[in-house]
């Protein structure tokens, strides 16, 4: 069958299945492709399209469809997005690399791979072929929705207005936070605990005796939506004080890939690779695992083992973060604080425009 043929039997089949579920009114999937948040379901129809497995693709939209309480949920939707978008990100990098390949066995949540009682979201089952073994690689999926404006009460639209945010919740009183009367204390928005959770569930599902005859590659995922930073979530793991890396560093867990995506990403998702949106701690950084990591694109490395980047450490210390509003042009961010009018325009004009970066 020709790629033509193959892409639109794809689009076919996915469409069918959608109207089949009487996805609520609101759902960005209603608007394929018109809607930036209907990305994920243009990757479903190319999940089809490169696996043809229709009980994988059906799951996914099944999830998507995100009604809480007989409602569309766009936090759920969020969540379950990215279970389609590690998913696509992984198939992509194993079908562009020559040394691996990608074998018809791909788990969902029906397959255990410990004997704990839990199952991981979903397993790929590799053969490497320059070392002549099976690897399965699992993966278990966590995000966090981390906007500001969801959880301040007092957070106006004002462009320029400060705003300092205490890392950890038990420096929501500090002296320090007064010593700023023009900024606003984002007291609300510390997602330490949260992340701390999702770690300790990550390392849960990896406990126990392995029930496959091959040799398993865990990697626990957090998607970070909406977050103020990306730098934040160095403190929760490598702070000297308070980071909790401790607890990885004796599980079972092989990697932890911290996910952000831009406002604007390409098909193959090379953008988040090449701009550094996906950064992993390789906690068992053995020389296959490192080599397996470059071949699945998760190989912008901020800790190996031990061994924490020296830049990420030191910013790891901060116990605080500053920013500001950006309110113009009808765009709504938070930006560091010491962002210059310089970068402000260069980020309106990306904005703005359509390009992508990379």
């Amino acid at each position: 069958m020709d790629t033509k043929r193959l892409y639109d039997g794809a689009v076919k089949c996915v469409t069918e299945e959608l109207s089949k579920l009487n996805y609520p009114d609101g759902h960005p999937f209603n608007n394929y492709p018109k809607t930036p948040e209907s990305m994920a379901l243009q990757m479903i129809v190319m999940i089809k399209a490169f696996t043809n497995k229709d009980d994988l693709v059906k799951s996914f939209l099944k999830k998507c469809k995100s009604v809480e309480n007989g409602q569309f949920s766009y936090v759920k939707f969020n969540q379950n997005i990215n279970e389609v978008i590690w998913f696509y990100y992984l198939y992509i990098s194993l079908m562009e690399n020559d040394s691996i390949k990608l074998l018809q066995n791909i788990y969902d949540e029906e397959f255990a791979v410990y004997d704990n009682g839990k199952k991981f979201e979903y397993s790929f089952l590799l053969n490497m072929s320059d070392a002549n073994s099976k690897r399965i690689i699992t993966s278990e999926i966590k995000t966090l929705t981390c906007d500001p404006f969801v959880k301040e009460d007092s957070l106006k639209l004002v462009d320029g207005q400060k705003l300092i945010k205490p890392l950890f919740p038990d420096l929501k009183d500090s002296e320090e936070l007064s010593q700023d009367t023009d900024a606003v204390i984002l007291k609300s928005s510390t997602h330490y605990y949260q992340m701390e959770q999702n770690v300790k569930k990550i390392i849960n599902k990896c406990r126990g005796n392995n029930l496959t005859e091959f040799s398993p590659f865990n990697v626990g995922i957090i998607f970070i939506n909406n977050a103020t930073s990306f730098e934040e979530f160095y403190s929760y793991l490598f702070n000297s004080n308070r980071g909790f890396y401790d607890k990885l560093l004796n599980s079972n867990v092989d990697a932890l890939v911290l996910i952000s995506m831009d406002a604007r990403n390409d098909l193959k998702l090379d953008n988040i690779y090449s701009m550094g949106y996906i950064q992993t701690v390789l906690i068992n950084p053995s020389d296959d695992n490192k080599d397996l990591c470059k071949k699945l694109r998760i190989d912008n490395y901020i800790a190996l083992g031990r061994k924490i980047d020296q830049e990420v450490y030191n910013l790891a210390q901060n116990e605080f973060g500053k920013f500001k509003l950006l309110c113009r042009e009808g765009f709504v961010n938070i930006i560091p604080a010491d962002s210059t009018e310089e970068e402000i325009q260069e980020y309106l004009k990306f904005l703005n425009g359509t390009s992508i970066r990379g």
